[in-house]
């Protein structure tokens, strides 16, 4: 008799609780959650990579899915909240309802969905197959809600310098200090300069290696550099490093006949960051980076540890861009 009921609450349970439980953590991506309820509702124009089709969606349930793709949800909550704000400051500087300015790749919508020159996103389904596979079903929740939640606790939040919306570069790991914009892009930019990330040890691409053979080393270089001269012998005696950022970053690099850019090496070498050293073991080359990115704004490792560390997310997001700050878009555009 028990093994006849318990084999009909476990087909209840099968049956009937768990989709329940299951689709219920669908609704929460456009479940309203606590947050500014009087900020005025917001849409952008955003181009959808993967459906090849263009969707005006929410502000803030499009914020959802870029945090969901642009960090791990795993991170701390404080973390999550830095990652929304910039987020939604990067899609507001480009949404042309508040004179913002496109990719000029797409000048039809505000943003897309490629990472490459815009932010990444990912739909509320399959960021929660994502998170199912990674912590059961059971445990897929707590995450997303912490993901959802940091986009609802600053809901409408975006960064200003001057009361001008900012371009909040961000990137995975800074390697110990961020970059001066100018010593990576063109411009000088105020709000991006060089700061100190120390608490980044969890990263996984803190430090990386990569082994080739020293003869695939100058056949890599010179396909890519014309006229570059150099012998595999003369490796690393041949190599000199010429100039170094305020962040500790190769700015020029003098190899063979050539002074060479460090972004350029790091193109023509897929190495991790400009933060680089060549050595010789053998017959090989061994070339050691330390961060992972351009360096530029905020560090999300960096962030992620200031918040383990007891830092909030606004002393975070003013510690990685200088001289911003934290307002609403209404109190920046319904002036």
């Amino acid at each position: 008799m028990r093994t006849i009921i318990f084999v009909i609450v476990f087909i209840f349970l099968v049956t009937i609780v768990l989709p329940v439980f299951i689709t219920q953590g669908c609704d929460l991506f456009s479940k309203p959650q606590k947050g500014y309820l009087d900020e005025k509702p917001y849409e952008t124009i955003v181009y959808l990579h993967e459906e090849k089709m263009i969707r005006n969606m929410d502000l803030e349930e499009y914020i959802k899915g870029v945090v969901a793709a642009e960090m791990p949800a795993s991170f701390h909550p404080e973390a999550l909240k830095v990652q929304a704000v910039a987020a939604r400051t990067y899609t507001v500087k480009r949404m042309t309802s508040l004179g913002g300015s496109p990719n000029p790749d797409h000048p039809e919508v505000d943003v897309c969905t490629d990472s490459t020159h815009c932010q990444a996103w990912i739909s509320p389904q399959k960021f929660q197959q994502n998170l199912r596979k990674q912590f059961g079903i059971f445990g897929y929740r707590k995450y997303m809600n912490n993901v959802f939640q940091a986009v609802e606790d600053t809901r409408g939040l975006i960064l200003v310098h001057r009361n001008q919306v900012i371009d909040p570069l961000f990137h995975s790991t800074s390697g110990g200090y961020t970059e001066n914009s100018e010593e990576v892009f063109s411009a000088m930019v105020p709000y991006l300069r060089s700061v100190s990330s120390p608490y980044e040890e969890h990263s996984p691409k803190l430090t990386a290696s990569v082994e080739m053979k020293a003869t695939d080393f100058v056949k890599t270089l010179q396909q890519k550099f014309d006229g570059l001269k150099i012998n595999a012998k003369d490796i690393p005696s041949a190599v000199q490093v010429m100039e170094v950022s305020q962040g500790g970053k190769i700015v020029s690099i003098k190899i063979g006949n050539k002074v060479l850019s460090g972004r350029d090496v790091r193109a023509a070498l897929g190495l991790n960051s400009t933060n680089f050293k060549i050595d010789r073991r053998g017959d090989n080359v061994v070339i050691t980076t330390q961060g992972y990115g351009h360096g530029v704004g905020m560090s999300q490792y960096g962030a992620d540890g200031m918040a383990r560390k007891g830092d909030g997310y606004e002393e975070i997001l003013k510690h990685y861009y200088t001289g911003v700050e934290i307002k609403r878009i209404q109190e920046v555009f319904d002036q």
